[in-house]
């Protein structure tokens, strides 16, 4: 179907606001459009009297920069209701955008604004509202991974859940745990946070340490934290707290450890009996295996831990 330009609308799921259009595909698509010509890949719908665009936003913004309001483009119109025109979105924000943590954020407070709204009558609570331990207390983060399917894993969307709230609670800096680029350190980021206490302003400040020095481990982001928090008072008491955030997180990674091997123990036990598994059979692999056991039960006498 043929529409003026100027007719087009954005999602109205979409808010371009917080949903930034990206320049290099800006310039990739203008220099595609100038030589092959237009390809109707934008996809619409007819809304109360409005014409609104499903996907497709990067090559609107292109159509209105090489073309005339006036002008006509000829694209496909659809009868899209409210949930496709958010799925539609979020699958494309994840073709366009990746691991962006800020199209995440923004697409899952969409969609659980559009699928838990007191006028829908389906606003829905975790199991525990509490404390929620993990992403499989939230049913929350269930309901709208099923909602949108692909990409969108439950863990991920529990997680922006996560940062949606603390942004709520003005524990976490909006501006500095976005600016992180990727969820993996972003995550690292809100751990260490929520460890190491400091304002906004000095979150903000630390995030940009981190991104300079390109560091986004864990202990990296902690260091960063703590320099920050104790820069214009470098007291006994901050001394004393470094260490003990620092021996914290040090016991915290053994407790990782042993949890990955008590889950390769378990695997032993029950490969024990299989045909052929001579690990208890008189051989090198045998012996260094008892050895290391016994030292290691002999550690946890040191500590006290008998059990």
């Amino acid at each position: 179907m043929k529409v003026q330009i100027k007719d087009l609308k954005p999602n109205p799921f979409r808010d371009m606001k917080n949903y930034p259009i990206d320049p290099k595909k800006i310039s990739s698509l203008t220099n595609s459009i100038n030589q092959t010509g237009f390809w109707d890949n934008i996809l619409a719908r007819r809304n109360n009297g409005k014409i609104e665009i499903a996907y497709g936003h990067h090559r609107l913004v292109v159509l209105k920069k090489l073309f005339k309001p006036d002008d006509y483009v000829d694209i496909p119109i659809r009868e899209l209701d409210d949930s496709t025109m958010i799925r539609i979105m979020a699958n494309e924000n994840m073709s366009e955008w990746d691991t962006s943590v800020q199209i995440i954020n923004e697409t899952v407070k969409v969609t659980r604004e559009f699928l838990f709204s007191p006028e829908r009558g389906n606003l829905i609570k975790t199991k525990n509202p509490k404390a929620r331990i993990d992403y499989h207390d939230s049913k929350e983060a269930f309901q709208i991974s099923e909602f949108l399917g692909g990409n969108w894993i439950e863990r991920r969307v529990y997680l922006a859940l996560d940062r949606l709230e603390l942004y709520k609670k003005g524990e976490l800096d909006k501006e500095a745990s976005e600016s992180l680029p990727t969820e993996t350190a972003t995550r690292e980021f809100i751990r260490a946070t929520k460890k190491v206490k400091i304002t906004p302003e000095q979150q903000r400040e630390v995030a940009k340490k981190i991104i300079e020095r390109q560091d986004f481990s864990e202990s990296g982001i902690k260091s960063a934290l703590l320099d920050e928090k104790y820069k214009d008072m470098e007291t006994e008491k901050s001394e004393r707290e470094k260490i003990r955030i620092k021996a914290r997180d040090f016991v915290h990674s053994i407790a990782k450890d042993l949890e990955r091997i008590n889950e390769k123990i378990g695997e032993l036990i029950k490969r024990k009996d299989e045909p052929n598994f001579d690990v208890y059979e008189d051989c090198i692999e045998a012996e260094e295996f008892t050895c290391e056991v016994e030292i290691f039960i002999s550690n946890l006498k040191k500590l006290g831990g008998k059990k």
